[in-house]
């Protein structure tokens, strides 16, 4: 019977070029990042067997419903911002208040499990938060935006982090 190792190896792709960590790096536990066909290797129990971008994708969920919670608590508002004058109609301060207070009683830290607990409260505003959060991710999030955004972060967090450990090598 083979080993988990060796089946695990023998699924992977071809590597289009691998690096190996030689015996310095091993010593210094520096490992060269092994690069396959379509990207760099992350092991499988990095995120608790999640790929990285199953990971994001399971954060984002949180950051979908809290937009959602936003658009839906400026249209029962009253506010029109970003739909012309429809918005009006939708005043209530019940649903509102229901919002922010579920808001104070369960913090928005899981967006699945948020949701779970307003449906006990009010099963028809959970539903339109529900409804309002697969329609932003579908229609309304600017995805080639956020990848534009993202990598413009990183560069600019990795240039101000070297930047800082060149200066303090000078002190």
């Amino acid at each position: 019977m083979a080993s988990r190792a060796t089946a695990t190896r023998a699924a992977r792709p071809a590597a289009a070029t691998t690096s190996v960590p030689n015996r310095s790096a091993t010593k210094r536990r520096f490992l060269v990042p092994v690069v396959r066909a379509g990207g760099f290797y992350v092991p499988s129990e990095s995120f608790g067997g999640l790929s990285p971008e199953r990971k994001a994708a399971t954060a984002m969920k949180t950051l979908f419903t809290m937009c959602a919670v936003k658009i839906v608590l400026a249209q029962l508002e009253g506010s029109s911002a970003g739909r012309g004058g429809s918005a009006f109609g939708s005043f209530n301060p019940e649903a509102v208040q229901t919002i922010y207070k579920h808001l104070d009683e369960v913090p928005l830290k899981n967006g699945d499990e948020w949701l779970r607990g307003l449906m006990q409260k009010d099963r028809l505003l959970a539903l339109r938060l529900v409804e309002v959060r697969e329609s932003y991710i579908k229609e309304g999030f600017e995805w080639d935006s956020m990848q534009k955004a993202a990598i413009k972060e990183m560069e600019s967090s990795n240039i101000e982090i070297l930047r800082e450990g060149a200066e303090n090598m000078f002190k």
